[in-house]
C-alpha cells in the first residue's frame, strides 16, 4: 500500500541494520520530522553507534492500528549526544503486518521446561518476543504456569509462562507458551537474535 502515514499515527519506529561486520542489530527510535523525502529520528545516546551508511535497512512504523514494514535506505547515523540522529529515505510503499510487533522464526536452541518438580530438557521449535514453542520427546500434562530458561549463549533468557497447546504436527509435539512479565532486556534479547536468524536465512537463501 502507498504510504501516506503521518507523525499522528506513528508512535515509534524500529530500525533493523547491519554493523560494520554484517551483523544484524535493531534499534527503537522516535520520529522527529517526516518529509515527503526523509524521514529524521532520535534514539537516546548511551554509546557510540557505529553504522555503515547508507544501506538497505528494514523500517517497522509501531501505530495504534497495527505494524507497517518498509524497505528504504538508511541514509545517515550521527551521532551526538545526548542523541543519535537517523536520515531515512521516505518509502514509497509499506506493508501492513496486522498488530504484530514481533515476528515468529524457526531456531534450534536448547531449552529447559520446568514446573512442579519436574525439569524438562527440550528444544526451541520456534520464537517471538512474544512467545516460543518447543518440541518435546512425548507428550506430557502441562500445568498453565510454568518456567522455561532459553540456553542462548553467552546470556540464557528465563521467564515465566503461560501453556497454550501442544499440536502433533507431523508427528512432533510442539508446545506453545506465551511469556509473563518478560522484562524488556530478555524482550531485547530474543528480539535481536530473531532478527539475527532471520538474516542468517536470508543470506542463505541467495547464496
Amino acid at each position: 500500500m502507498k504510504f501516506n502515514l503521518n507523525l499522528d499515527n506513528i508512535n515509534y519506529i524500529k530500525i533493523v541494520y547491519n554493523d560494520s561486520d554484517g551483523v544484524g542489530h535493531y534499534t527503537k527510535a522516535a520520529i522527529k520530522r517526516l518529509g515527503e523525502r526523509d524521514i529524521f529520528a532520535c534514539v537516546k545516546y548511551e554509546k557510540e553507534l557505529k553504522v555503515p551508511t547508507p544501506q538497505e535497512v528494514t523500517v517497522s512504523f509501531a501505530c495504534d492500528n497495527g505494524l507497517y514494514n518498509a524497505t528504504t535506505l538508511l541514509k545517515l547515523v550521527e551521532n551526538a549526544d545526548p542523541y543519535i540522529y537517523f536520515t531515512l529515505k521516505t518509502p514509497h510503499e509499506v506493508e501492513y503486518q496486522q498488530n504484530r510487533e514481533y515476528f515468529r522464526v524457526k531456531m534450534e536452541e536448547d531449552a529447559i521446561l520446568s514446573f512442579a518438580e519436574r525439569v524438562i530438557p527440550c528444544k526451541v521449535y520456534d520464537i517471538s518476543a512474544n512467545g516460543i514453542r518447543l518440541k518435546l520427546d512425548k507428550d506430557i500434562k502441562i500445568p498453565q504456569e510454568v518456567a522455561i530458561n532459553i540456553l542462548f549463549s553467552p546470556k540464557n533468557v528465563k521467564t515465566k509462562a503461560k501453556y497454550v497447546r501442544t499440536d502433533n504436527e507431523d508427528g512432533v509435539l510442539k508446545a506453545s507458551f506465551y511469556y509473563v512479565n518478560l522484562s524488556e532486556t530478555s524482550r531485547d534479547i530474543i528480539s535481536q537474535r530473531c532478527i539475527q536468524k532471520q538474516l542468517a536465512d536470508k543470506r542463505k537463501s541467495i547464496m
